[in-house]
């Protein structure tokens, strides 16, 4: 006759493991351990190196040389040519296309001094307002054409409000390329010796020099 189960869920346990696909490891009475197929255990005596070495049993190493990489060195870019800009205005002019102004040119500057020289940038832009005087900065190093344009705007602002030129061209012949004398001109008209007697500054028209030469207004000297 066949033994029925017992009741309650520790009856239902060997129907369960069977079920399962699990078996009852050998162990001592009063012992029920499940054994459930795991990876195989370390050797006691087993060190990391060899742990992972028995690991790693049958991996194939692959040569990163079976992936081909581009020896090619990564190209720096090219830097653009001073007088390609010109060419496009010139090219664009003789087309017919729209007039370009100076503002268009990427090495246009201007300033001004005060929250009322602002209102004269428009036609200090244009050339609206005749040129009194002029100053020519090539051949001048960095401290001779300070002085002289401290000397130049002083002058010319001693007995009345003008409009002056300087051309201080665009250091296309200077190492790397830098305008410097066109860099240093923008921080001397903002030094409190200067700035007291500009009231702005811009590139002047192509025409006039363009982004080589600028138009300082000046404000008479108190």
């Amino acid at each position: 006759m066949k033994k029925k189960p017992a009741d309650g869920p520790l009856g239902q346990l060997d129907a369960l493991i069977k079920r399962a696909g699990l078996r009852l490891a050998e162990s001592t009475p009063g012992e029920a351990t499940l054994a459930i197929s795991t990876e195989p255990e370390l050797a006691p005596s087993d060190t990391d190196d060899e742990a992972f070495a028995r690991a790693m049993g049958g991996v194939t190493r692959i040569s990163w040389s079976h992936y081909p990489i581009s020896s090619e060195a990564p190209r720096s870019p090219s830097l653009g040519d001073p007088g390609d800009e010109e060419r496009r205005l010139m090219e664009a002019a003789v087309a017919g296309e729209p007039a370009l102004t100076v503002l268009d040119h990427p090495e246009y500057i201007e300033g001004w001094v005060g929250v009322a020289g602002r209102r004269f940038l428009p036609s200090l832009r244009n050339g609206s307002y005749s040129i009194q005087g002029q100053i020519d900065l090539h051949g001048f190093s960095r401290d001779e054409a300070r002085q002289a344009v401290e000397e130049f705007i002083g002058s010319m602002s001693r007995f009345r409000a003008c409009c002056v030129k300087i051309v201080h061209g665009r250091g296309i012949n200077s190492p790397n390329d830098r305008a410097i004398l066109k860099e240093s001109l923008q921080q001397w008209l903002s030094t409190r010796r200067l700035s007291r007697n500009v009231v702005a500054y811009a590139s002047a028209p192509m025409s006039d020099g363009g982004v080589g030469a600028i138009y300082v207004l000046l404000r008479k000297r108190s």
